[in-house]
């Protein structure tokens, strides 16, 4: 980090908070048993980002926090602006509950609905998933790069779960039974 970078981080992180009304960054700094390394958490929506440690003064492991927080959520914004996104495409409000069922899902582990294809004539819709949440039923485990999408087939009521993962490809998990209203 260049002393330029430093004074700002915080400052930045705050700013993207205001701006995208997200509640102010709330810190947590560790100090090592040794008394003389720090290290800072910030959370921000009820999400943690840990900052580098070993640092000698609260305040630069704050700085370092506020830099890879803000650094997660921009490039998570920008992922967002970026490609074909369409802010306004939800399902329709029937299938509402379907598409608070999925967030519901997704957003414990950090993720949430990034994007809702309009659906296929066969009915079904595919919602991309965007954030932490990566979990792949063919691995049992969240993937660590790629994302993950849901198969939402209205017409029988149940959802896939499919990813953007080359070894994962071909697979598409069990249906799963949707919530009914």
């Amino acid at each position: 980090m260049s002393v330029q970078n430093v004074k700002s981080w915080k400052n930045r992180l705050q700013e993207y908070c205001q701006k995208n009304e997200l509640p102010m960054p709330n810190y947590q700094v560790i100090q090592a048993p040794s008394g003389i390394c720090f290290q800072a958490d910030v959370e921000i929506n009820g999400h943690w980002y840990r900052g580098d440690n070993d640092f000698t003064s609260k305040k630069m492991a704050e700085q370092s926090a506020a830099e890879k927080a803000y650094n997660s959520l921009s490039n998570d914004h920008m992922e967002l602006q970026s490609g074909n996104t369409d802010f306004s495409q939800h399902m329709p409000e029937n299938y509402a509950h379907i598409e608070q069922f999925i967030n519901n899902m997704v957003m414990p582990d950090g993720g949430r609905i990034r994007k809702i294809h309009s659906p296929k004539s066969d009915g079904t819709y595919k919602i991309e998933i965007t954030g932490k949440y990566r979990y792949c039923e063919n691995v049992r485990r969240h993937h660590k790069n790629n994302r993950v999408y849901s198969l939402v087939d209205t017409v029988n009521n149940v959802y896939y779960q499919k990813c953007y993962d080359p070894d994962c490809h071909n697979f598409r998990s069990a249906a799963h039974r949707l919530p009914i209203r």
